[in-house]
């Protein structure tokens, strides 16, 4: 339970920091490309978000003014460290037998935290929300229920709810 913990907190993390720094050039190259719900163009507005997280904010006043570029790489480099994290406890899943080799839960995972932060993001700034209601929202995080509390298998689990 632990180890599926650390994997939740850290996607959780990635995903925070990717979908404000992540650029649509960027977005066609990575497993998700195919995603509606992720924009590719938060970092767009990446002052706006300084106020609402705080490694941001913290960085900001500790260097004053920054640009937009440098809020960007700062983010860029806080998804590097979280997706180191995230690939080295992916590796130690298979010693606890968390893993399969199809179907595997934690790049829908991860695809699913990115919706799910770029809504929560959007709705800090204002921005217009790219799902089709709150409803959407609330199953991508139970996808982060499921996998906190030790579903067997969460992706199946949460693709039978999202179902119904």
């Amino acid at each position: 339970m632990k180890l599926r913990e650390y994997i939740a907190t850290t996607a959780w993390s990635y995903a925070t920091f990717q979908v404000l720094c992540l650029t649509e050039e960027e977005k066609r190259d990575a497993f998700y490309a195919d995603c509606p719900y992720i924009s590719g163009k938060l970092y767009q507005h990446i002052q706006e978000f300084t106020d609402h997280n705080g490694e941001l904010k913290e960085c900001k006043s500790q260097v004053g003014t920054i640009s937009d570029e440098e809020l960007i790489a700062f983010c860029n480099a806080r998804c590097a460290v979280y997706l180191l994290h995230l690939n080295g406890m992916n590796c130690l899943r298979t010693e606890f037998n968390d893993r399969k080799d199809e179907n595997d839960w934690l790049r829908p995972f991860v695809q699913s935290m990115l919706v799910w932060e770029e809504h929560r993001a959007r709705g800090k700034i204002g921005l217009p929300d790219l799902l089709p209601s709150g409803l959407e929202a609330l199953r991508h995080s139970y996808f982060m229920n499921l996998v906190m509390n030790g579903a067997q298998d969460p992706y199946y689990e949460w693709q039978k709810a999202v179902e119904k």
